[in-house]
């Protein structure tokens, strides 16, 4: 996956090579289109040829859309009865694209990682001629070459998220309760934040980028982050 910064174009969009398909025999070995001096096998991505040269190079490449929200939108609403209160903050995106890479979707990633995640089980066998990611082949290999060394839509993934940002539920004693106690006012609560989030990408946290403040994408996205903790908490209000 590359990005590019193209009069017309969102800054940082991203430009790669489309799929279409894996080759599920040697027939489609034989007739379709490869990168130039790969050996490719049953199970490895198959690439749209955009200029119908017979071979897949950087001339076939799309543009994927940009990593930045094109709809964002939050929620706020509080009610108070008899005492008790509740807040509620929902915040999320509704369009973005993420570009996410490395272990997360290659598996066994080079030679560092040599794990593969629950997520990537879904590879091409032949009875499973539909997957989400392509055969599993060694890292060095050409099938791994062709498969994780060329960026394409692969790589792409829906951001779009729906997250509980804040709840507070409390309670504030009735004043003449809080007299007794010599205070004016207390009131008890408990809180949480980030507790639920509802999203496509369920092994990433979706408000993960690969861009730095810089709009940088040195290393790109591969979850090697810190992901948006989730937070209980109790707390009381004193009015002396």
């Amino acid at each position: 996956m590359q990005v590019i910064n193209r009069v017309g174009l969102p800054i940082g969009s991203y430009v790669a090579l489309k799929r279409d398909g894996y080759f599920q025999n040697l027939h489609d070995i034989q007739t379709g289109p490869k990168p130039t001096g790969l050996t490719v096998s049953p199970g490895d991505n198959r690439y749209v040829d955009v200029n119908g040269d017979g071979v897949i190079d950087d001339n076939d490449k799309f543009v994927f859309g940009n990593p930045f929200p094109r709809l964002t939108f939050g929620f706020t609403y509080n009610v108070s009865y008899k005492g008790f209160d509740f807040n509620l903050f929902l915040q999320g995106v509704g369009k973005r694209s993420m570009f996410i890479r490395g272990e997360q979707v290659e598996p066994f990633h080079v030679n560092y990682s040599q794990v593969i995640y629950q997520h990537e089980l879904d590879f091409w066998t032949p009875q499973n001629p539909d997957a989400r990611f392509p055969r599993l082949a060694a890292s060095g290999s050409q099938s791994n070459e062709n498969n994780f060394r060329r960026g394409s839509d692969m790589y792409l993934f829906d951001g779009k998220y729906l997250r509980v940002k804040n709840v507070q539920v409390g309670y504030t004693l009735p004043n003449a309760w809080a007299k007794l106690l010599g205070l004016q006012k207390l009131r008890a609560y408990v809180s949480g934040q980030n507790l639920l989030t509802f999203s496509g990408v369920k092994f990433i946290d979706p408000e993960s980028t690969e861009f730095n403040s810089n709009l940088g994408a040195g290393g790109a996205n591969s979850a090697r982050s810190y992901p948006t903790p989730i937070y209980y908490g109790f707390g009381l209000d004193v009015t002396l």
